[in-house]
């Protein structure tokens, strides 16, 4: 990746933006994936092409938070979002806050006052299923005419497959069920979980396995499925090899109440109120309940050596 000159700018309001020559793209970019890595990569060429700037219009909260039932489990946050559009080196990123009117908009009062009059767009990068505007009714094929009654140029890009196609809700079900792994194959990095190191039960310090139990800072960020994960854990900076119980630790207690819990390998220094990053490499096992605390301690050994494998592999 080239080193960028300016970093990303970013607006959550339009009303005086100015913006010379702006390439843009648009969506919500959940599960920002190698099918949106094509989508940036496209808009770079094209703004380098057409000597501008490029620009992602994106939405928050979540549509689905406004319009949908509310319940929706996100992939990125806004701010794994725009960390990973920086690493892309994007000019300009445009949060536009996601209201009911906002919802009821058309696409075509969609493109004009807000492309056009607002942001006056030159060229417009189109995903391949994207659709947008009241009821998704705005289309590639409904924009056409639009782009050429206000003169800014389309461009429409191709399914991106790696043997199936690549969607959010492919790898939302595949972190659902534990198949990290097969996620961060279509995301195109390792999913990531973060949070605030809160005070738990200390069983693991009793064990030789002290953990940091994790209060998730977004609430509505998708957990993955039960069980043991090797991981990753970044803390200011660092990467540190670590391990993840996510589940209801069914040999300590039956509240049946699910947590999230670190282990960080050859560390010892007290985390508590450390906000910890976490990226999830792959499951490796089921979580299970044991007889006894001994027959939990042989089994997380086994679990730290198959960490050490796996990340000694990467």
């Amino acid at each position: 990746m080239t080193a960028k000159l300016h970093p990303l700018k970013i607006h959550k309001n339009i009303k005086d933006i100015e913006i010379e020559v702006p390439v843009l793209t648009m969506g919500t970019f959940d599960g920002l994936h190698i099918g949106h890595l094509h989508v940036l990569e496209q808009l770079k060429q094209t703004t380098q092409i057409q000597g501008g700037h490029s620009v992602i219009l994106t939405f928050w909260p979540h549509p689905k938070k406004i319009i949908g039932s509310g319940d929706i489990q996100l992939l990125n946050t806004i701010e794994e979002k725009t960390e990973l559009f920086e690493k892309n080196n994007i000019d300009h990123l445009i949060i536009l806050d996601f209201t009911k009117e906002l919802a009821e908009l058309s696409y075509a009062n969609f493109v004009k006052d807000i492309l056009v009059d607002k942001l006056k767009i030159k060229h417009l990068i189109f995903g391949y299923d994207h659709r947008f505007g009241k009821n998704g009714e705005g289309t590639f094929e409904k924009l056409k005419p639009l782009a050429k009654q206000y003169n800014f140029k389309l461009h429409k890009l191709d399914e991106i497959r790696i043997g199936h196609a690549v969607s959010s809700t492919r790898i939302r079900h595949a972190i659902a069920n534990g198949h990290v792994q097969e996620a961060s194959k279509m995301l195109g990095y390792p999913y990531q979980l973060k949070g605030t190191v809160v005070k738990g039960e200390q069983i693991g310090r009793k064990i030789g396995f002290p953990t940091a139990n994790l209060s998730i800072s977004c609430p509505y960020k998708l957990i993955p499925g039960n069980g043991v994960y090797a991981c990753k854990a970044c803390l200011n900076g660092k990467a540190i090899p670590a391990m993840m119980n996510i589940g209801v630790k069914p040999t300590i207690n039956d509240k049946n109440q699910r947590s999230v819990e670190v282990h960080l390998i050859d560390f010892s220094k007290d985390l508590y109120q450390s906000e910890v990053r976490v990226e999830l490499i792959k499951r490796i096992r089921q979580e299970k309940k044991f007889p006894s605390l001994k027959e939990l301690t042989l089994q997380l050994e086994d679990d730290r050596k198959k960490t050490m494998e796996i990340l000694n592999q990467l």
